[in-house]
């Protein structure tokens, strides 16, 4: 297996540990910071034909440890630490949201470079980004009501929709690589 193939899966299952949350009790078992492990991983593996993806490093070890503090502060307490601090709370979100709309950059470059089209990956990247700075905005959904609770609703299902997606491009982009 090439090393674009192993880092295209790595970076596939990643997503599916940062989206889909398999709890007991209060542990989540596919937690996120594995996810940003996997990315990890895979930048080290994809590096070499990406030529700006290891900028993305220090952003991907500072996303992972944010998680594992937050998973293991759930683990003991039961509660998040991340969300008391308003500020770094923006400030870990806007480095997400830039993480991975850079990530999918990347990877769409990768995938043009071999041929294939970009345009679903691209998609799913500005609409992610999109619906992500639309979530983390504290806007008073609940104080609008039917239609704000409606609009919420919409998002999550669109955001279920487009990581579904994301991820299966994902996956059929490693076929590529022998």
């Amino acid at each position: 297996m090439s090393n674009a193939y192993r880092g295209l899966t790595k970076i596939a299952w990643g997503y599916v540990f940062l989206h889909f949350n398999l709890n007991l009790g209060t542990l989540n078992v596919l937690p996120n910071w594995a996810g940003y492990l996997l990315f990890f991983s895979a930048i080290q593996l994809l590096g070499e034909d990406l030529r700006d993806l290891p900028l993305l490093k220090p952003f991907c070890i500072l996303l992972g440890t944010a998680q594992a503090i937050d998973w293991l502060a759930v683990l003991v307490t039961g509660e998040t630490v991340l969300e008391r601090f308003f500020l770094l709370n923006i400030l870990v979100t806007c480095i997400n949201l830039y993480f991975h709309f850079q990530l999918l950059t990347d990877l769409i470059l990768l995938a043009e470079g071999q041929g294939v089209s970009g345009m679903h990956l691209r998609m799913c990247r500005n609409v992610n980004v999109v619906l992500g700075t639309l979530m983390a905005l504290t806007l008073p959904w609940s104080d609008w009501g039917v239609p704000g609770l409606a609009a919420v609703v919409l998002m999550l299902v669109l955001w279920i929709i487009i990581t579904v997606i994301l991820i299966w491009q994902l996956f059929q982009l490693r076929k590529v690589f022998p």
